[in-house]
């Protein structure tokens, strides 16, 4: 299987002034660092929106074509690795859970295509 890791840029485009950089290029840069620590950089994708816009941070794992995907909100750049290493072990198939440290940030999951 092969999982991708989506972080929305755009992240907190609604703020009044919004901050430059936003939450979510912010987010980026940290998950960009943490892929890149772990060997996968191609794994993390910028997207302009996950539609996490009144729990600004976001971002998503998509796991493969047609697969579930985990919506995740109110991200820190803290959470990066974890949500890395997430992506990483849901991509080799394991059928591991949220971690902890994650759980609470868990906006939506959706499931998988059938047949």
């Amino acid at each position: 299987m092969k999982a991708r890791l989506f972080v929305c840029t755009t992240c907190d485009r609604y703020a009044l002034p919004p901050p430059s950089p936003t939450r979510g290029e912010t987010m980026l840069a940290s998950v960009q660092h943490a892929a890149e620590l772990l060997g996968v950089p191609g794994m993390v994708s910028a997207v302009p929106c996950v539609n996490s816009c009144p729990r600004p941070a976001g971002a998503a794992v998509r796991e493969g074509r047609g697969g579930g995907v985990f919506r995740f909100a109110l991200l820190t750049p803290e959470d990066a690795p974890a949500l890395v290493e997430f992506a990483l072990r849901r991509a080799s198939g394991e059928a591991v859970d949220v971690p902890e440290s994650l759980a609470g940030r868990v906006a939506s999951y959706t499931l998988p295509r059938v047949g």
